[in-house]
Parts: C-alpha cells; structure tokens; sequence
C-alpha cells in the first residue's frame, strides 16, 4: 500500500495529497491539451474553408492565374472540373494528382474530410474542404487542405500547463505539510508531555489544552480527566497501603512482642495469657486480611453468585449464628424475597449487627419490611448515635470515629466501607438515618415478587 504506513503521518498525508492532486492536476492537464488541439484543428479547417471561398470569388471574378496564389505556405489548393481532372493548383501541388478528398454530392454545398498519405505514403494527414460552384455554367469544385495539427500543436501552452501543474502539485504537497504539522503540533505537546509525567512518575501534571475548541482540545480534556481519575486512584491506593501497614502493624507488633516476652522470660510470663493474647492478635489479623480479600475481589470485578433469597430468614439466622454483647430483637415480615449473593448480604448483615451490638446501651432492633420496589432492613441501637456531619465519613475505608475506637480497638475500620460496596453491588443502598437516640443504618435492596420456587 501507498504510501507505506510506517511513514509519519505528516509525510502520508502530503504524499497522499500530492498524489491526489497530481492525478486531478493530471487529467486537467490531458483535458486541457485536447481542447487546445480541437481549437487548433477547428482553426485549421477555418483556414482551409477561407482558402477555398477565396479560390472561388477569384475563379467567379476571373482573377486566377496558375499557379494559384494561397496566404499560407502550408495550404494546399486544387481545382477540379466536372471529371475530377485538376485545372489549377498552388504551387505546392503543381505536379500532383487531385487530393482524395471526399466531394460534395451535387445536392450539397461543402464537405469536409480528412485525408491521410498524400501525396506520399509517409505524409501527414490533412484536413480537406471541398467547395461545388459554378463557372461559365460548368460545375466545378475547389479543394483546399491544411496540415492536421499534432497531440502538441501548440507546444508552449503544453509547457506552461505541465509548469502549473507542477507547482500545484507541489503547492498542494507544502501545503498539507503545513496545515498537518500545525494540527497535530498540540498533539506532539501532549505527547511530550506525557512521556515527561510517565518518566517523572508525576502525577499532578496537565497536558496542555488547545486554544481552538476542537477534538484535540476535547482529547485534551479527556487525558487530564484520566490524569486526574488516576491521581486519585494512585493517592487512594497509597493511603489505602499506608492504612493497611498501620492496621497490620499493631496486631504484627503485639504478637510478636508477647511471643518474645514468652521466650525470654519463660517463668516469669504467663503462658496461658500469651497464647491467648496471640489468639486475640491473629484474630484480628484474619479479620483484616478477610476484609482485604473481599476488597480485592470486589475492585477486580470477580462477579458474586446470586440467588433468590429471603431476607428476613437471612437476618434471622445471622442473629442467631452467634450471641453478641446485647440482646438482638428482630421484626420481619415473611417472605421478603430479593436476588442476591446470600454470603455477601450475610456479611453486611453480620457487620451491621456487631456495629450495633458494639455501639448499643441496652439492645439493639432489626426490622425487615417491604417498601414499594424495595426490600428494607433497619438495625438501630440505643447507643449515642452518630453526628449528621460523620454519616458518610463512616463508610469510608479505615475511617473510624473516637467512640468506635474506644469501643473496639482492635478493629479496622473496613466492615461499613465493605458493606457499602456489596450493597451497591446489588443495586441497593445503605445510609444512616435518624433513629430514637442511636445509630439506625437502612439497607435497601431491589424486591422480587414472592413466588413460590419452582420444585423439581
């Protein structure tokens, strides 16, 4: 193909252009050069048809004297009589035999031809007008002819359409080099400048915009939008690594400080109270890494099986799969039926639950009802609550308000943020609202009619 693609585009694109314009300049030129040989042989029969007329009103007037006088050396004029016999001539076909040209029938006035090989073989074709009249009562006829012009009869109009020509092409080929270069030099800034913030590993930088409101500039925007998307998923990731090293650290440092007290001073240490404070640290280290996991599964888009599920029978035995710190109360209508992942949704009930649980004075309520389009859970506490401002603060990643610290220190602070991002996952959501004095976190998922599963 051509021109080849590994060119730099600038250089394809004026190649191409000049190539285009090099075949449109092309057939201009061809069309060009054919009307100006149809004008040259158009004059030419112009010039032999005067010849001829003038040979008649001489012949008419009486003023032929042999040879006959013609204005143009290359002309060639014959007077035929009734037989075809030639009885004058210029002094080009003196010695010559009559032009085979075609005569006019006695009904016609004129005929032109053209006449090839005379009156050699190797003669150039002519362009014939043959005249019928009248002389002295006889018919007559008079035969004029001019050279048939060439392809080039007018050599230079054909060189200075081919110099057009050229510098068109040329022009069209500079041109496009041009108008190319300054429409991808933005494109080059943005190019240098991203392999700048690549080497750097520098983040806060911005490719320039165009000042022309074009779909540069709009690739432009869409590169510094990714930038910052990026930015902040980097700044996310490192304060998401940050926060991980510092939630593993505690429990890291606490197993290995009461493993080394045990070793070093192995009668002076409880060992019963060392291997159940290591218990308590590892616990709370596959805490974390449980909540890492999901984390990681659920940012790498591994999709959760899902399957019809009764939501107040999944509260139900959430409650019931371990006793908490406080009494649990549950009022559910039956059958509140939704899709979803039963282990998923069973984790946010779990993490809901010990949160109320953690948070509570006396008990904490579950309610489980239906509303409209949507399935609900409500658990609050009687605890004191959270502040409006931190509703949504707790949702986030390793976020933790003072009262939950002093509550639980051992926790990491990723079991609402978690419990968020399932539920979102299945289409629903999970806010606080106002409870009577505590904290009430609402779920909501999408409801599914209640029908009986099919039986096999």
């Amino acid at each position: 193909m051509w021109p080849p693609r590994n060119l730099p585009i600038r250089v394809r694109m004026s190649v191409t252009a000049m190539l285009v314009t090099g075949l449109l300049v092309g057939a201009l030129y061809v069309a060009l050069l054919v009307l100006v040989r149809q004008d040259a042989v158009t004059e030419a029969r112009l010039h032999a048809a005067q010849s001829a007329q003038q040979v008649v009103l001489d012949a008419e007037a009486g003023r032929l004297v042999p040879p006959l006088i013609t204005a143009g050396a290359d002309e060639m004029v014959q007077i035929l009589d009734r037989n075809g016999k030639v009885i004058g001539a210029n002094a080009a076909l003196l010695k010559e035999g009559p032009i085979p040209a075609e005569l006019p029938d006695p009904m016609e006035l004129r005929r032109d031809s053209t006449v090839c090989g005379y009156p050699r073989p190797d003669s150039p074709c002519l362009l014939v007008t043959a005249y019928r009249f009248f002389l002295a009562g006889n018919p007559h006829t008079v035969i004029a002819a001019e050279p048939e012009p060439g392809l080039l009869p007018r050599p230079m109009w054909a060189v200075l359409f081919g110099i057009v020509g050229v510098l068109t092409v040329v022009l069209r080929g500079v041109s496009m080099w041009w108008a190319v270069g300054r429409t991808l030099a933005p494109v080059e800034a943005i190019r240098a400048e991203m392999d700048r913030i690549t080497t750097a590993a520098d983040l806060h930088r911005r490719v320039p915009l165009p000042a022309r409101q074009d779909e540069i500039q709009r690739l432009a925007m869409s590169v510094n939008a990714t930038l910052d998307r990026l930015e902040r998923a980097v700044e996310q990731q490192r304060r998401f690594v940050s926060d991980v090293s510092h939630e593993l650290r505690s429990p890291i440092t606490g197993l290995r400080t009461g493993l080394e007290a045990a070793a070093l001073l192995p009668d002076e240490i409880d060992q019963a109270e060392v291997v159940e404070s290591a218990l308590t640290a590892t616990e709370r280290l596959e805490n974390i890494v449980a909540d890492l996991l999901v984390l990681a599964r659920r940012d790498a888009g591994i999709p959760a099986e899902t399957e019809r599920v009764d939501l107040a029978a999944l509260v139900r035995q959430e409650v019931a799969r371990r006793p908490r710190r406080v009494p649990i109360t549950v009022k559910a209508e039956p059958h509140v039926m939704v899709e979803a992942s039963k282990v998923g949704i069973g984790r946010v009930l779990t993490n809901l639950l010990d949160n109320g649980a953690r948070h509570a004075r006396t008990a904490v309520q579950v309610r489980v009802f239906t509303d409209g389009v949507d399935a609900v859970v409500e658990v609050e506490d009687d605890g004191e609550g959270i502040p409006a401002e931190s509703r949504e603060r707790v949702f986030e990643r390793f976020v933790r308000l003072d009262e939950g610290r002093r509550r639980d220190p051992g926790g990491s602070g990723l079991g609402l943020a978690i419990s968020r991002e399932i539920v979102r996952d299945h289409g629903g959501s999970l806010t606080i609202a106002d409870g009577h004095g505590g904290a009430c976190f609402v779920l909501r998922l999408p409801r599914l009619e209640d029908t009986p599963e099919p039986t096999g």
